[in-house]
């Protein structure tokens, strides 16, 4: 039996839909119909077990963690196929082939830099009953980061992109085409004239994965849902028993947002949390 059964469903759509004769897939994108209509073949096949009630959650179960790129199928991967999650319009998950020097179907790009740049935080602030509540999630870990203001703190001490000004308007945002755990608005250019700039933001607990495809959606969601001109992307992951990563991306234009298709790093540094947070 495969790590995940979830890693039989996708082998399943992959080669319903492989070509043998061309070498080509006829159809890449899979809706949830074609999950849920895989999951339950797969079942009738070869006893798997799984729900076909909530195929949205599939491909984002699939890659939580460390274990995506062994979740996967070892066939699919030969063929050098990886695959995007795909929300909105009944969609799920598209399969695509590797970048160019792609080695595994899920890479950590963006895994901890040990040598990025450090700067400490105070947590003292934080109610003992508080912290005593702290849980290893992403909404504790987005909770405590927005209380002392890391975020805040990055763009003042060692971001890429110049801001005035930076607030939080919200955090935990469902889309429709995604979810942004949580935004910020700022302010740059000219202090008697400045220009609006969106800040989205991605977090992960320690053991999952930065997942360019999350963010690059966040990105476009973003520029959809508000009236501004320049969008940066961040995200922020933790590290046991130190405090914060945040990996602060090249800021995106709206003229670039449909075709953007790769994140750049502009910025990085590690925020250590003294004293130490539970769940941190």
């Amino acid at each position: 039996m495969a790590r995940s059964q979830k890693t039989k469903v996708v082998e399943h759509l992959f080669d319903k839909y492989w070509n043998v004769s061309t070498g080509a897939l006829e159809k890449s994108l899979m809706s949830l119909d074609d999950v849920a209509q895989a999951i339950r073949e797969c079942n009738d096949l070869y006893g798997s077990t799984l729900s076909d009630r909530n195929p949205a959650n599939f491909m984002k179960d699939l890659l939580r963690g460390a274990n995506a790129s062994s979740n996967w199928p070892t066939s699919v991967a030969a063929k050098r196929f990886a695959a995007v999650q795909r929300t909105g319009d009944g969609e799920c998950f598209e399969f695509i082939p590797y970048r160019p020097g792609q080695t595994e179907p899920f890479p950590d790009a963006f895994g901890v830099r040990e040598d990025a740049p450090q700067y400490p935080v105070q947590s003292i602030s934080i109610p003992l009953v508080t912290k005593s509540l702290g849980r290893s999630d992403e909404t504790w870990l987005v909770q405590t980061a927005i209380n002392l203001r890391v975020v805040e703190t990055h763009f003042a001490v060692a971001a890429a992109f110049p801001l005035l000004e930076l607030a939080h308007l919200q955090m935990g945002i469902k889309l429709r085409s995604t979810e942004i755990d949580a935004l910020f608005l700022g302010k740059t250019g000219d202090p008697q004239r400045p220009e609006s700039v969106l800040v989205t933001c991605e977090a992960k607990q320690a053991k999952d994965p930065l997942i360019q495809s999350q963010i690059i959606n966040q990105v476009r969601a973003a520029f959809a849902e508000a009236e501004v001109d320049t969008v940066v992307p961040i995200g922020l992951r933790t590290i046991k028993g130190v405090g914060f990563y945040l990996t602060e991306f090249t800021a995106v234009k709206r003229s670039e947002a449909s075709a953007l298709e790769e994140l750049t790093l502009a910025s990085d540094a590690i925020y250590e949390l003294r004293p130490p947070v539970k769940g941190i």
